[in-house]
């Protein structure tokens, strides 16, 4: 093989393992929301193993945050700063969590809570205390839910705030208006009963209805403030309702702590 052969698949090799991180985007302004799901390893089997991160990598990502002057806020924080009551920090990072598994006690909380630092987990009503009743075990293994007193430690502690995830995580946009305007003010009515606050925030399972007028109408009129979405992206601040949900930043079980510098920079981290 020739020197220039070699350099130029050197060269070619750089820019393929380059291009795949997008660093080379712009920096972009906006509202930045991580969303995690799980904390620790995934069961055997489990075809969605991008919902696992580790608790190890969890940690390295909450402490580089904190190296890096990023403030971990949490929905309240947001409500007072979208109705001009206190401005956000500077570097105000919401730390999300979709369903409330009890791993998010096990480990996120614990990770938290020793690194100084906020988190808000939107909670599924009926599968308290249970398993992702959502998911078919016979193609996704069930995990555990957090119980309600785990939910309320939490809560009390002021580590973890709390939103909505509806009663049942369906995709409201197959179910019909009424159906899916009881999943909505259901869940809030009896999360706010049982943990003794009010639900601000709500997140659209699977994203879906996000972008529906007719559904996130029916999430509006059932009384809350904030929505977010499964969108990749950071939103514009202050935010406009009428522009549509928050979006959302989602990591990944193979991502470290590159890939978050850039979602929070860039609004995403990977092409492939």
């Amino acid at each position: 093989m020739t020197k220039e052969f070699l350099a130029s698949a050197a060269f070619l090799g750089a820019a393929l393992v380059s291009a795949r991180w997008a660093w080379w985007r712009r920096t972009t302004p906006g509202l930045r929301v991580l969303v995690y799901h799980k904390i620790g390893t995934p069961p055997a089997g489990s075809k969605l193993k991008d919902l696992w991160v580790t608790p190890e990598k969890f940690r390295s990502q909450v402490a580089w945050l904190n190296a890096h002057g990023y403030v971990t806020v949490l929905f309240s924080d947001l409500l007072k700063a979208h109705r001009g009551e206190k401005p956000l920090p500077e570097k105000a990072v919401l730390i999300t969590f979709d369903d409330g598994y009890e791993n998010n006690y096990s480990h996120a909380y614990k990770i938290l809570r020793e690194l100084g630092a906020k988190g808000n987990i939107f909670v599924v009503y009926n599968t308290i205390g249970k398993v992702n009743l959502w998911h078919n075990p016979k193609t996704e293994p069930w995990v555990n839910m957090a119980d309600l007193a785990m939910l309320r430690e939490m809560r009390e502690s002021g580590v973890i705030e709390f939103g909505s995830h509806t009663m049942n995580h369906p995709n409201l946009e197959k179910l019909t208006l009424e159906d899916a305007a009881w999943e909505l003010t259901e869940s809030k009515k009896q999360l706010e009963a049982a943990l003794g606050a009010e639900m601000s925030a709500f997140a659209y399972p699977y994203g879906a209805g996000a972008y529906s007028p007719a559904v996130r109408a029916s999430a509006l009129k059932a009384g809350y403030v904030l929505d977010f979405s499964f969108k990749q992206g950071k939103t514009p601040w202050p935010w406009n309702p009428d522009s549509g949900p928050i979006d959302r930043l989602f990591i990944k079980r193979g991502e470290g702590n590159l890939d978050l510098r850039l979602h929070l920079e860039r609004g995403a981290s990977r092409l492939f």
